[in-house]
């Protein structure tokens, strides 16, 4: 295992060969006992890889440093920059949200008969109506109302989130889980909205940014 190097005063650490984050963890601290020689209140940054940190992880990797007497420079990774949510002690749903190097987007309403597929992300900017069908392997965004059919984490990501501005939808599935409002049921909402699997369950919640 190679210890961590100096740049510019600064420490370098490489743990993208871990991709479960107990393991980025126990990484970090043998990399900092193999350096050992390290200037007390230097800063580090760590690559990451393709792996995303929560805003959980990234204290407790923050912690690890403070007990060595270092502080965090940047965490550096080929998915989503972290995104620390407005509440320090609430964690983002977008924290745990999958990535996808597709994103497709969308610039038109959906009438009812059309369908959209897309492997990737799906952002749609416009309505989607009553009759009309998005589907997308990871995530979507509908800048707009959605009142049709909505399937995101088609290949069976769990992980997958769904959000529409106006969210009103006649079927909702993420991955293998489905939900629908009841027959005659419409409620107006007046704030974006975000869908999402939470114990087994799609579960439609007010989206806090």
């Amino acid at each position: 295992m190679s210890p961590a190097t100096m740049v510019n005063g600064d420490l370098s650490i490489d743990l993208s060969q871990f991709q479960r984050f107990p393991d980025i963890l126990q990484g970090l601290i043998e990399r900092l006992d193999i350096e050992g020689n390290y200037q007390l209140g230097s800063r580090v940054s760590i690559k990451l890889g393709d792996r995303h940190l929560s805003s959980k992880q990234v204290r407790e990797i923050e912690d690890v440093l403070l007990d060595h007497g270092l502080y965090l420079k940047e965490l550096m990774s080929n998915g989503p920059p972290f995104r620390a949510p407005d509440d320090p002690g609430e964690e983002s749903p977008f924290d745990e949200m999958p990535y996808y190097n597709d994103t497709a987007l969308v610039c038109r309403h959906l009438r009812s008969g059309q369908k959209i597929f897309t492997e990737g992300n799906l952002v749609i900017l416009g309505d989607v109506n009553p009759g009309a069908e998005v589907v997308a392997g990871g995530n979507i965004l509908v800048m707009g109302s959605l009142r049709g059919m909505v399937h995101a984490g088609a290949f069976g990501d769990e992980k997958a989130l769904i959000s529409a501005y106006r969210f009103n939808p006649t079927q909702v599935r993420i991955a293998n889980h489905i939900t629908r409002p009841p027959d005659g049921m419409f409620v107006e909402v007046d704030c974006p909205e975000l869908a999402r699997i939470r114990a087994g369950k799609v579960v439609i919640e007010k989206l806090k940014l």
